[in-house]
């Protein structure tokens, strides 16, 4: 299953999202439970309250935090969004533009890391406000061949295992070029480990991967089990590198989520 918004299309907010899928139907982030994925809200009526969300020009999304009043805390929303990796969650995007209206769909987003501007909040007065740096995370669906492989083979698991985890962590960062950047490498990094900790098999029905890739490396995709979407970085104990058969099967099969649990059990053991 995949997420059923389409992009750039308007959405009623609490009949076509929260019915659906729970969560907070008032503020402007929405964390529903049982659910792999983190609403925002953003657009008409957020410049009143003192928040300046806005996107730039190399396609990141700078979203202030939750909180009127004072400085803001890393807590409830705020906690939500920067550990959405380490959660397995999404962030959906969504834009209000006339008060009361609809909400149009911006895309998924992945938190490249964080940064406290000065602002002004409700009450006049000057605050540090958490900005969050989100990146589109369709800008992370590569292929396997689009990665420097070579680097891979140099590695060992254990180190590339490591990394993987560090990548999981959403850090503070002093700029949103290097969020941008940052995000990259981490997306990257997970994969590399997970591809290379299959040993060129699908971890879930442990046949050979189906052919070689133009660079010699077995193909197979990366798998987030947790989200209902592929892409950007994720805890390694919730990837798995599949075969395109059980890649498409996890997803749309009629024993999808037994197939996720069983790979959720599985790597559960490598990862410990």
């Amino acid at each position: 299953m995949l997420w059923p918004f389409e992009l750039h299309r308007a959405y009623h907010r609490r009949n076509d999202i929260h019915a659906r899928f729970g969560g907070q139907q008032q503020g402007g982030i929405s964390t529903p439970a049982n659910v792999p994925g983190i609403f925002i809200f953003t657009g008409q009526g957020g410049s009143d309250v003192g928040y300046q969300d806005d996107f730039l020009p190399d396609g990141t999304f700078h979203y202030t935090g939750q909180g009127q009043v004072g400085d803001m805390l890393m807590s409830r929303g705020n906690l939500a969004i920067r550990d959405h990796v380490q959660n397995g969650k999404d962030i959906l995007l969504f834009h209000q533009t006339k008060k009361g209206g609809l909400v149009r769909f911006e895309g998924i987003f992945v938190c490249g890391g964080w940064e406290f501007k000065d602002q002004i909040d409700i009450t006049g007065q000057k605050r540090k406000a958490i900005v969050f740096v989100l990146v589109p995370q369709k800008d992370f669906l590569v292929e396997m061949e689009d990665q420097a492989v070579e680097v891979v083979s140099k590695i060992s698991l254990t180190d590339l295992r490591e990394r993987a985890l560090q990548a999981a962590s959403t850090p503070q960062v002093s700029s949103a070029r290097a969020a941008l950047e940052d995000v990259r490498v981490r997306s990257k990094v997970v994969r590399e480990y997970v591809l290379a900790r299959s040993g060129g098999r699908c971890e879930s029905c442990e046949k050979e991967a189906p052919f070689f890739t133009a660079l010699g490396q077995p193909y197979l995709e990366a798998h987030h089990i947790h989200k209902l979407s592929d892409g950007g970085p994720d805890h390694p104990a919730s990837v798995a590198a599949l075969c395109p058969n059980c890649h498409r099967r996890a997803h749309w099969g009629a024993d999808s989520t037994e197939l996720n649990n069983f790979l959720l059990d599985k790597i559960s053991k490598f990862e410990v």
